[in-house]
């Protein structure tokens, strides 16, 4: 039988401060639970870090557009 478990993690000691990350799973145990947790924020950072990395090509592409200089190929001739 499982257990419904809230985890919450916080940024310090500061019982008073907002969890950065609140979780309710069912999981047999104490470490299956934050093991569920544990995964669910590696995969939550990864699509961040994808995203940051989208933005940040996005943000060198319009810099080089600004200035005149494409260095992307188009796939419509080929790049300068």
């Amino acid at each position: 039988m499982t257990t419904t478990w809230v985890i919450e993690i916080r940024l310090g000691e500061r019982p008073e401060a907002r969890p950065l990350r609140r979780a309710v799973v069912d999981a047999h145990s104490e470490a299956e639970a934050l093991r569920l947790v544990l995964a669910q924020a590696e995969a939550d950072e990864g699509v961040a870090r994808a995203g940051l990395d989208d933005g940040q090509e996005e943000v060198f592409a319009q810099a080089e557009a600004a200035n005149g200089h494409t260095e992307h190929h188009t796939g419509e001739g080929e790049a300068r």
